[in-house]
């Protein structure tokens, strides 16, 4: 226990020295980069109690000072460093395919519940560090408004409160998040630090794989943020093409445009394309065989949510089209190279839970590729069956139709037959 301690102290020491080395080079006080370091453990919830939260703290801080050094490094020589395009001249034309589609993600809903969850344990707690105004009604119908910043309390009489729907904690109360980070990652001070945070801010990822401008085919993510972010979910593995802005810094980056011009542009296109191979020569290490998915779960299941997605076939054995209380569906896939076992449950098979915006037009023995998140429950101390959390959906060879007939009877003597 104790070599333990020591070791955490020693990293704790080497990461103090290098967040001094990083306010130097970069050229900020010590304090910022501290925020920085602070800002990092706080958005991946690590805990530097635990040698693994600090080496992913550190990992992911040094991400931040190679790109913050090399954009200064293009400052000094002269070259363009913009890291975010508003003009036209910078929106390039994307044809290719998404093949995964994230639900859209309202950050602040998360972040507010956060804070209220943790000002219901201890409410000084919130506002003493300074992640929330408090404002109290006063008499003559206006507010009062507290906030800490930098450890000193700061007060002021507003006429009303800020339209970004306030938490009401009391009568006469109500809280309000702020934005807690001084300094953005390359540096540069945070112009909105200590102001009221959105009530809202969605987001969507979706994974795409085409030709950017006159770029050849690759992997890209497309991020879409704002209300635009919440209707837009476009068909996977269909060929299309869509207005988008490179990403300066990071090449595998793609963003929608503010203006909702990405959104509008969004064309699908008659053509063909070889799909089964485009996903072998670029999502090869993400496949898997159906039969191989216990497998793959666990091997995966260590990484970083964004990565842990899966790639598979199979022949649909079953479905239930009626959506449940979060609109999902379930097909059951399962593997005919698989054995069959005349003791247990015949084929086995998976379940895959189909989002609501994702259409089901085949029918049952239809053979379809599946991407997405695989998740296993462990229920009365026991693993469940691996599922799959679909993203994606390519139908390979089509038979029947989605319309499932009332089933009939059952033999009480045979189970399937």
């Amino acid at each position: 226990m104790n070599e333990k301690k020591m070791e955490n102290d020693k990293m704790e020491k080497q990461m103090k020295e290098e967040i001094e080395k990083y306010a130097e080079v970069i050229g900020i006080t010590v304090e910022d980069a501290s925020a920085i370091f602070d800002s990092i453990v706080t958005e991946n919830s690590l805990d530097l109690n635990s040698e693994e939260g600090l080496l992913v703290a550190r990992s992911v801080f040094r991400s931040k000072f190679a790109q913050t050094r090399a954009r200064m490094k293009k400052d000094e020589s002269g070259k363009e460093t913009t890291t975010e395009y508003t003009g036209p001249t910078y929106t390039q034309k994307a044809k290719g395919f998404f093949w995964a589609v994230e639900n859209a993600t309202d950050w602040e809903e998360r972040n507010r519940s956060n804070i209220l969850a943790e000002y219901q344990r201890d409410a000084d707690s919130v506002l003493q560090a300074g992640k929330a105004a408090m404002a109290v009604q006063l008499s003559d119908g206006r507010y009062e408004v507290t906030l800490v910043l930098e450890g000193e309390p700061n007060t002021k009489v507003m006429e009303k409160l800020p339209e970004v729907n306030p938490m009401q904690v009391d009568d006469d109360r109500w809280l309000i998040p702020v934005d807690t980070r001084k300094a953005w990652a390359s540096g540069q001070a945070n112009p909105s630090y200590g102001k009221p945070l959105p009530a809202n801010r969605w987001q969507r990822t979706l994974m795409f794989i085409g030709a950017v401008g006159e770029g050849e085919p690759q992997k890209y993510q497309l991020r879409v943020n704002g209300e635009q972010a919440v209707d837009f979910h476009p068909r996977t593995f269909a060929l299309c093409e869509f207005d988008c802005v490179p990403n300066s810094n990071n090449p595998s980056n793609l963003s929608a445009r503010k203006d909702g011009s990405t959104i509008n542009s969004l064309d699908y296109l008659d053509e063909e394309m070889e799909i089964q191979t485009v996903v072998q020569e670029l999502l090869g290490e993400k496949i898997s065989a159906l039969i191989a998915l216990d497998s793959y779960h666990a091997d995966n299941s260590h990484k970083p949510y964004s990565e842990r997605i899966v790639v598979t076939d199979g022949n649909v054995a079953n479905m239930n089209l009626q959506p449940y209380d979060n609109g999902n569906r379930v097909i059951y896939l399962s593997d005919l190279n698989a054995d069959f076992d005349y003791e247990g449950e015949g084929f086995s098979s998976t379940a895959c839970w189909v989002p609501s915006n994702i259409e089901i037009d085949f029918g049952i023995g239809s053979n379809i590729i599946v991407v997405g998140r695989t998740s296993q429950r462990e229920v009365d101390g026991e693993l469940s069956n691996v599922s799959i959390n679909v993203l994606g959906l390519y139908v390979m060879d089509r038979h029947g139709s989605a319309d499932v007939p009332v089933q009939p009877e059952e033999d009480n003597d045979y189970s399937w037959f």
